[in-house]
């Protein structure tokens, strides 16, 4: 990002009330890292990849640990493995268990074995996955990476999302026989996106944004930002907000950005105060809504980091002497809103059938009427 959170509360006189704004509030704007804001790492990983055959290797991993299965999780062990021999797909694993296995990677020579079954004689595109992405971490030595390439890149051919995006960023990233490839690296992570890989849309519009293997095209990198804010992507919502600010890609719209600003606060990312509070002091009467900002001001100095802390505490005093608000109560609060209400939404395995869903707030429609 080429400016720091603060840039949005810079504002002009016209956006704002009157010539006064200009000469009364001077923030630097020079070259600050995103950590400023206290958002999450950009490579933050928001796709959950939780499937029946990571989660099997999970229970030898957690027994080598001294955690022992459950009733329900060997039965279900069971089941995976006769399925195996069966040649059937393999069964939904227990949601605890599920949930325990989001991202893990297969470790266990036992896991190892019985996902390598599945890929090898059912040609199942997620046990090639699984078992590729494990050799090219080098869980299984480090000469297998290129093995591992081979097996994410035949799971990438059969359709699967994960395998796709995946290979899509190593190429991207010049990490396959030492050439960027921006053009091929997109094509694979638009289809992912395509498929409902969250991370995938993020990243697509990322490419776009910056022109990375096609044309620069603001418009597109909103359309996939949103996309993948609308499933509860934090960074996909932050660039999002930026480009409703800007006017870049989409139209200037000011109430959307400070719902996403209002509802990130209110799910505990404290940056979302300031997305709020900006979003506010450049909707088209700021006036109005003189509590409310200073109210988001406040949240952000009470729970921000350091730096949030700092510059939103130097600026405060300002916008209270244009607000002409100079002995106003210490407290401020909102408007009362209606809660958005959630949505929840699926993608199925192709091969499998099994479904992954996500839910999130539907801050992106208009939930405050």
């Amino acid at each position: 990002m080429r400016r720091p959170f603060i840039y949005a509360l810079i504002l002009t006189a016209s956006a704002f009330c009157g010539s006064q704004l200009a000469s009364q509030i001077k923030v630097d704007d020079a070259n600050r890292k995103l950590a400023s804001l206290g958002l999450p790492a950009i490579d933050k990983v928001h796709q959950v990849r939780s499937n029946c055959h990571n989660a099997y290797d999970m229970l030898f991993a957690e027994n080598g640990k001294g955690r022992k299965p459950s009733s329900e999780e060997a039965g279900w062990a069971a089941a995976y493995e006769a399925a195996r021999g069966a040649g059937k797909p393999c069964p939904a694993p227990p949601s605890g268990l599920a949930l325990r296995a989001d991202k893990h990677v297969i470790e266990t020579e036992q896991g190892m074995s019985a996902v390598a079954g599945y890929a090898l004689q059912q040609k199942d595109p997620v046990a090639m996955f699984e078992a590729g992405l494990a050799m090219w971490n080098g869980k299984f030595g480090k000469s297998d990476g290129n093995e591992g390439y081979k097996l994410i890149s035949q799971a990438a051919d059969l359709g699967d999302p994960e395998a796709t995006y995946t290979k899509g960023v190593l190429l991207a990233r010049g990490q396959v026989d030492n050439k960027v490839d921006y053009k091929g690296g997109l094509a694979l992570v638009e289809k992912a996106a395509n498929a409902g890989h969250v991370d995938a849309m993020f990243s697509a519009g990322n490419f776009y944004m910056a022109g990375l293997g096609t044309p620069k095209n603001p418009a597109k990198a909103f359309a996939w930002f949103r996309k993948a804010a609308e499933r509860g992507h934090i960074y996909g919502t932050f660039l999002a907000w930026d480009m409703l600010n800007e006017g870049k890609g989409t139209k200037k719209d000011w109430n959307l950005a400070y719902r996403l600003g209002r509802n990130l606060a209110e799910d505990g990312q404290v940056y979302g105060a300031v997305m709020a509070a900006s979003a506010m002091l450049q909707s088209s009467d700021p006036m109005k809504h003189q509590d409310e900002i200073l109210y988001w001001i406040d949240y952000s100095i009470r729970y921000g980091n350091n730096d949030v802390r700092t510059q939103m505490s130097t600026l405060k005093p300002k916008v209270v002497a244009v607000f002409q608000r100079a002995s106003a109560p210490p407290a401020y609060r909102p408007r009362t809103f209606k809660a958005c209400p959630m949505k929840t939404v699926c993608t199925v395995n192709h091969y499998s059938g099994l479904q992954s869903c996500t839910t999130n707030k539907d801050y992106w429609n208009d939930c405050d009427g």
